[in-house]
């Protein structure tokens, strides 16, 4: 028996394997991971702020990108199906029209970029963002006949795995109202709460871990309200709470967190939008207070970003 010919073609069966192992793996890797994107995407001038962009946050500013790059996670995509009668959610967007792209990227400058420090950019922005000039939001609702229907509705930013998309990049951008561009800035930067909040760049800090009950079941408002725990009082837990300071402090200003309301009923669901949480008609023992001030400074010292001026900038008249 010729074992050298044995062993050479067990070798090139092994090689073959391999490489159809290796191809199976290239077919199957979405163009969604970053390290396949090369910039400029082309050779207009707001290519080079695109360019130091990347250079300085370490994000892909894109308004060329595929299916992939809108609907894939590791899960699998996230499209907008009907199944059934029903619409499954998620959004629908399209590549922004060239010619608004300068004007679009000075909106996300202005309304996201120069509102926090170098380093907190480069910790929490995603891998990309989709310049757009459509952004829909898709979700199940019902018609007068009770029949379900798909709801499709424009917004200023989206956020799934790590993705931000921004609306803006179509000549509405030309018209935008000072109020469009408050709400478009307290939507981005509640998108980008998100977005990091998902991928667990966050954590609580052990001192406020420690700063409240979260053992002892509670059935009402003013039970978790009491303890400094505003996320809920069912199935609460420290980085859910942790993640809800947060988004309370960049979604809402100072002058709603203080707010005179009224402490909600037990049966309200989902958790009440935080207004009023610092009130001492909601926050009964201080412990609120106390709670959102941990947070508050840690990213002061950490990050050199006060939170709460995202929020006072994207409510100016409250």
């Amino acid at each position: 028996m010729n074992y050298k010919y044995i062993l050479s073609m067990m070798a090139i069966c092994a090689l073959l394997t391999l490489n159809s192992c290796k191809k199976s793996e290239e077919a199957l890797t979405p163009s969604g991971i970053t390290d396949g994107y090369v910039l400029p995407q082309g050779n207009n001038a707001f290519d080079q702020t695109i360019v130091d962009d990347y250079t300085k946050y370490n994000t892909y500013l894109l308004y060329k990108f595929d299916r992939e790059d809108i609907y894939w996670t590791p899960t699998g995509y996230t499209i907008p199906t009907l199944t059934n009668g029903y619409w499954s959610p998620g959004h629908e967007v399209a590549m922004a029209e060239e010619t608004y792209i300068p004007a679009q990227l000075e909106l996300i400058k202005t309304s996201l970029f120069d509102l926090y420090p170098e380093k907190f950019l480069k910790k929490f922005l995603p891998s990309k963002i989709l310049l757009c000039s459509k952004v829909d939001s898709i979700a199940m609702g019902f018609d007068a006949n009770w029949q379900y229907v798909k709801l499709q509705k424009s917004v200023g930013a989206y956020s799934y795995y790590n993705t931000i998309c921004v609306n803006y990049g179509n000549v509405n951008i030309t018209t935008m109202t000072a109020a469009d561009k408050t709400a478009f800035l307290k939507k981005v930067n509640a998108m980008l709460v998100e977005n990091f909040l998902s991928r667990g760049l966050t954590a609580p800090t052990n001192i406020f871990i420690n700063s409240a009950d979260y053992a002892t079941a509670m059935t009402t408002y003013a039970q978790s309200y009491g303890k400094g725990i505003i996320s809920g009082y069912s199935g609460i837990t420290p980085l859910g709470d942790w993640g809800a300071y947060i988004k309370a402090m960049v979604t809402l200003s100072e002058t709603q967190l203080n707010m005179d309301v009224e402490m909600p009923e037990s049966w309200v669901y989902p958790t009440p939008e935080p207004l009023g949480i610092l009130n001492p008609k909601i926050d009964i023992n201080g412990q609120i207070r106390k709670r959102y001030d941990i947070v508050r400074d840690y990213f002061i010292t950490e990050y050199g970003i006060d939170l709460q001026t995202i929020g006072n900038a994207a409510n100016p008249s409250n």
